[in-house]
């Protein structure tokens, strides 16, 4: 675990790398005027608005409305403003605090980390949450629990229910907004952390662990399933084997839908663990140059793996291929979706997969929906997020194109309000080179080793 006190002297460095970018919550009201807002829910855009904010709050939203004498006026004539995006499933510490700014500069206000060393992500969710440290707001599930194999980073090993019992009451004393189990939960351990969290009033999510099934995850209350769970698991179950049945899997994901388990997919991570770093990539250089050298050791040692069998590069190809046409049949059922990214470059990630998600058949109104208003429902916060809307936090995205014409349009950025604070397309420039200087300066406190093992080789976080 890092030292807590190097923690907050790295925090302590990107409060005053970003003073001059990121200035303060908005002393003055702000108005962004003439703007088309687009609303995720109903699929249509309200033409020539005036979302006025006030501190960290949306204040007012009128079409044809007159900004408030002595605003700060922004033009917002011929653009289009959405709610701040999530990647719903992120990891912070392998990068440390670097990527911090990486999320707003692409319109990334929110995140759920989803596993990480205790003390640092309490740490830094206190700093962006206070404003102390530019970034995203964060829903931290804190240490994954589980028994695997002792160089997998982030955890604390549970072996007996007793053990993963006590961990979820540590969990919820210090704060943690979710508990995440991992492939080698211990099935009887498992069960007693679900249980623990029920009466903890604390949710359960992650991959369901390899010795239990997906329905009996499902049944015990999981309230999200990532990656399809790795290698297809949500699929395969319900289509009695390794070939895809859309007909044979529609009750299953209707019954997802009904018991409102949520899926983070993370197909970009799928396509990508294999190949990142290689020709077959499509992750581009100019994506890569933000990546530390933590990152980009983790995924050269699984690249050193693959080339060794490169049949299985072909079997994650499929799989990936597949979990695209899963997701978009998924959406239909019903079931909700989040966009989440896992182990790839933060911010662009979460275009990345967006496009993913039209490719694969969804609309981009039910894409752009994955990174909005369902993280918002996910987390029961639809009062305050995922939407524009008066009372709202003030997290927003100024576009320079239709999302609903083109899910591309959604990295036209020209600028962000992340909780009140307006940085227009300079100062997300600023921190574009600033994250990208850090990635060359700073060696994280430790080197995340690849989630590899004997067992089961690189997999998914």
């Amino acid at each position: 675990m890092p030292d807590r006190n190097l923690v907050r002297c790295l925090l302590a460095s990107a409060a005053m790398s970003i003073a001059g970018v990121a200035g303060t919550i908005q002393t003055r009201t702000l108005a962004i005027t003439h703007i088309g807002v687009v609303d995720v829910a109903a699929g249509r855009i309200v033409t020539n608005s005036t979302v006025t904010i006030a501190g960290d709050t949306i204040s007012s939203v009128d079409q044809n409305g007159a900004p408030p004498a002595g605003a700060q006026v922004v033009d917002g004539q011929g653009k289009f403003l959405i709610p701040g995006l999530w990647d719903m499933h992120a990891h912070v510490q392998v990068n440390e605090k670097g990527w911090l700014p990486l999320y707003i500069a692409n319109g990334v206000t929110g995140i759920r980390d989803m596993g990480a060393d205790l003390d640092f992500i309490l740490d830094i969710r206190q700093a962006t949450a206070s404003g102390r440290v530019l970034g995203p707001r964060i829903v931290a599930a804190g240490p994954i629990l589980d028994d695997a194999p002792g160089d997998w980073p982030f955890r604390i090993r549970v072996r007996t229910p007793d053990e993963g019992r006590a961990a979820v009451q540590l969990l919820k004393r210090r704060g943690i907004d979710l508990i995440k189990v991992h492939n080698f939960t211990p099935r009887d351990v498992f069960f007693a952390i679900v249980d623990e969290a029920r009466r903890q009033q604390i949710p359960v999510a992650g991959h369901v662990p390899l010795k239990v099934t997906i329905p009996e995850g499902v049944d015990a209350g999981m309230v999200t399933i990532e990656h399809m769970s790795e290698g297809g698991r949500v699929w395969k179950a319900c289509s009695g084997g390794d070939q895809y049945r859309p007909d044979a899997c529609r009750p299953f994901f209707e019954r997802l839908a009904h018991r409102r388990v949520w899926q983070t997919p993370t197909l970009v991570a799928l396509s990508e663990l294999a190949v990142i770093g290689t020709p077959a990539s499509a992750i581009s250089r100019d994506q890569l140059a933000y990546a530390s050298k933590a990152f980009l050791e983790m995924h050269a040692a699984n690249q050193g793996f693959f080339v060794k069998q490169p049949e299985i590069v072909d079997i994650m190809k499929n799989l990936a291929d597949v979990a695209k046409v899963v997701t978009r049949d998924m959406a239909a059922a019903g079931v909700g979706i989040l966009a989440g990214c896992d182990a790839m470059i933060a911010g662009f990630c979460v275009h990345d997969e967006l496009a993913a998600m039209v490719a694969a058949g969804m609309t981009p109104q039910a894409a752009l929906q994955t990174a909005t208003i369902n993280p918002a429902r996910y987390l029961g916060r639809e009062m305050t997020l995922g939407t524009i809307a008066v009372g709202k936090s003030a997290d927003l995205v100024l576009l320079d194109g239709n999302p609903f014409e083109d899910i591309a349009n959604v990295r036209r950025i020209r600028a962000v309000v992340s909780a009140g604070r307006f940085l227009d397309r300079a100062a997300l420039d600023r921190l574009l080179v600033q994250a990208k200087a850090a990635a060359r300066r700073i060696r994280p406190t430790r080197t995340p080793p690849t989630e590899c093992s004997a067992r089961n080789g690189p997999g998914l976080h």
